[in-house]
């Protein structure tokens, strides 16, 4: 596809983009003000189910800012969005490794747990989604496939809401249950 064209595709999901990202980065602040309220049970040693989640939504809303910004960069091609969703795409992968390793290393029956599955599986999704699309693009050039990275968008949101709804759900049962 002509560079022009694909640019002036790219262009008209700026909105969108921008949306996202500070969508995603005001989440993210309010995450971290979450954590900071309970760092106490969130760091002890034997929550490590608790770490997962606050490290999965911290993981997708940062996957997700880090993909609207990259959209973002002008003058950007199907080449360098390719390369980039294929990076992001793979740290979320290996993201996913680690905590599923750190679990099980743990002997936390959580890892076993359909909730826990479905979490993993939000982010597990939307890498290979994004994968999938890095190589598309990378290979046909067409802009289209930018619509289909709303998908991954969503999941990725989705994923980090379900995630750190449920975080502050436990520890507000816990909370109550301790005092």
């Amino acid at each position: 596809m002509d560079p022009k064209a694909f640019q002036v595709a790219l262009d008209s999901w700026h909105d969108f983009y921008l949306a996202t990202a500070s969508a995603a980065a005001a989440l993210l602040g309010l995450l971290f003000v979450g954590v900071s309220i309970n760092l106490a049970s969130i760091t002890a040693a034997e929550r490590v189910d608790l770490r997962t989640r606050a490290d999965l939504a911290f993981s997708n809303l940062l996957y997700l800012l880090g993909l609207s910004l990259i959209v973002l960069v002008p003058g950007s091609d199907a080449g360098f969005l390719a390369i980039s969703f294929t990076v992001v795409a793979g740290l979320g992968l290996l993201r996913i490794v680690r905590r599923v390793v750190a679990l099980f290393r743990a002997n936390h029956e959580v890892w076993k747990q359909r909730d826990t599955l479905r979490r993993l599986g939000w982010t597990f999704v939307a890498d290979l989604l994004l994968l999938y699309i890095a190589a598309t693009l990378a290979s046909s050039g067409d802009p289209q496939w930018l619509l289909a990275l709303t998908i991954v968008v969503f999941v990725l949101l989705i994923g980090a809401a379900d995630v750190a709804w449920d975080l502050l759900v436990r520890e507000s049962e816990e909370a109550q249950r301790s005092g």
